[in-house]
């Protein structure tokens, strides 16, 4: 079966509540996503027949190794693309919302390479400086030159 955004997003919000609370829930799901329980149960039991969670009526849902793979797949590119996008000087909120969205249908190389720029960032000692110059750039289409 396919890997759907809708599954990504599944599987991103149980592993997120496996991660904060150390279970997971319908009613958990269903508010972590904004959707009707009976939604949320639909989807686990198609993510059951994927053999992504397992999960008895009425009981708590328990990923399984394809499902916590492909969960940690989509929360390292989502916490990737927010991290970027708040370098750029997004807004938190802006930038947790569009690295939802972005998440599912970037390209890997396109990820890899945000990925490298993010830890070149992290190590190049002028990178800080760069970036302030950069959002300046962003927010008012001019740069104040250097006092060096």
């Amino acid at each position: 079966m396919k890997i759907t955004r809708s599954v990504e997003d599944y599987l991103e919000a149980m592993y997120s509540l496996e991660q904060e609370q150390g279970t997971i829930r319908v009613k958990d799901v269903a508010e972590t996503l904004g959707v009707k329980p009976p939604s949320v149960v639909e989807a686990v039991k198609k993510l059951s027949k994927m053999n992504m969670v397992s999960y008895e009526r009425y009981g708590t849902i328990k990923l399984k190794d394809d499902g916590v793979k492909i969960a940690e797949e989509v929360s390292c590119r989502h916490q990737l693309l927010k991290d970027f996008l708040i370098m750029m000087g997004v807004d938190s909120e802006i930038a947790e919302n569009d690295a939802c969205s972005m998440e599912h249908v970037m390209d890997v190389s396109t990820i890899n390479k945000l990925r490298k720029f993010v830890e070149f960032n992290g190590i190049f000692p002028n990178a800080y400086q760069y970036m302030e110059k950069f959002r300046e750039y962003a927010e008012k289409g001019t740069i104040t030159p250097n006092n060096d």
